[in-house]
């Protein structure tokens, strides 16, 4: 997956803490923008046994007499509020935003109360919506209709008003089938289909018992391991790799080795990077290769085809061979780190051409130990 591969995805995080809020105006722009996409939504909504008048227009972010304020509400062409959204990534459920939000509903009429979330927090998240709305003042009773991978659904027993809960996943993917056709619609549905993704990627994941068993910890000492012995144990003792003045250096995204090759006084950085690893999902290890490292560009995609740039800096996935011993494994990855010694341009290689001990991106002097990994800085 590519990392922050849409606009809005790189965009708002940096501009606003408030993603949740502009992701529900970016919901709300495309609903309103879209005949087919209100359509849709009125079809994810209604089933055979409950109608609903169809949804003319939505808005967000209205305060109501309590202080109350949902992410969007949904009005039908007489201007009934027959919907009310909570828009969450991972958020915590705050006080009302059940049993309060679902008291707004009009109480004449159908209406749903709608969540949506993460594909990975439907379970936890309805289990609090059941246990909130039935433990409530209102002590109301469920009637479960629908429990999908990705949605959840249920009737409040005595009202003609429903509950439900889909991911930010199926809504998008039900709306993108709506926009066939039209392009202006269909890729504001990828620009937001985008930041969700980008969400989903940097959360904080419900924990699950078996994450903390003794194969996560192992697994990190013999990265850090086989790291220390692709310097230490290769590289420095093959006499092409040197470590003079560089220090073993812990990163904000896991361990690594600051290092240069002989006679290029440009600094690489080996080591763990465990934002990559997230938003990529091939490898832990990766190889920073700074901005002023001698690249020959015509030799890049022939001899480094998996060579990534993120900001002003490229990086070089280490992919680890599985099923083997741990010397093959180790000699892949020098084999890999050795690469680039095939994409230098050996015309740009002098010492007066290229400022010796460059540093990472964040400035921070790689004998110091200090600074960010040079991975954040792209961001």
């Amino acid at each position: 997956m590519a990392d922050r591969d849409t606009l809005m995805a790189y965009l708002i995080p940096k501009l606003t803490n408030r993603v949740e809020d502009a992701a529900t105006d970016a919901l709300a722009f495309i609903l309103n923008r879209s005949a087919g996409c209100l359509g849709a939504l009125d079809r994810l909504l209604r089933d055979e046994d409950f109608y609903m008048e169809p949804i003319a227009a939505v808005r967000t972010q209205v305060t109501y007499k309590d202080g109350s304020r949902p992410d969007m509400a949904g009005y039908d062409r007489n201007g009934a509020k027959r919907l009310l959204v909570e828009a969450k990534f991972w958020a915590g459920l705050l006080k009302g935003q059940a049993v309060g939000y679902f008291r707004l509903l009009e109480e004449d009429g159908p209406g749903v109360l709608l969540f949506i979330a993460p594909d990975s927090r439907i379970d936890t998240l309805w289990a609090e919506i059941r246990r909130r709305m039935e433990s409530g003042e209102d002590g109301s009773q469920l009637q479960i209709i629908e429990t999908g991978d990705r949605t959840r659904k249920a009737g409040v027993v005595g009202s003609d008003k429903r509950l439900m809960l889909v991911s930010w996943t199926f809504l998008l993917d039900y709306l993108a089938v709506a926009a066939v056709g039209d392009g202006r619609v269909a890729s504001d549905i990828e620009q937001l289909r985008g930041l969700a993704r980008w969400e989903d990627a940097v959360a904080f994941r419900p924990i699950h018992p078996d994450e903390f068993g003794l194969s996560l910890p192992r697994r990190i000492r013999g990265l850090n391991r086989l790291i220390d012995d692709v310097v230490s144990a290769r590289g420095v003792p093959q006499g092409w790799m040197t470590v003079k003045g560089l220090r073993a250096t812990p990163q904000r995204e896991g361990y690594g080795r600051y290092l240069r090759l002989t006679d290029v006084p440009v600094d690489l950085f080996l080591g763990v990077n465990v934002e990559r690893w997230a938003t990529s999902g091939d490898t832990p290890l990766w190889l920073w290769i700074s901005r002023r490292f001698p690249m020959d560009a015509g030799r890049m995609k022939e001899r480094a085809p998996s060579l990534i740039k993120w900001g002003n800096d490229y990086w070089l996935p280490i992919h680890l061979k599985t099923g083997l011993e741990y010397e093959a494994v180790l000699d892949d990855a020098v084999r890999q780190v050795r690469a680039v010694w095939d994409i230098i341009d050996r015309d740009r290689v002098s010492a007066s051409a290229i400022r010796a001990g460059d540093a990472p991106p964040d400035g921070a002097s790689p004998t110091s130990g200090a600074g960010d990994d040079p991975g954040s800085q792209d961001e």
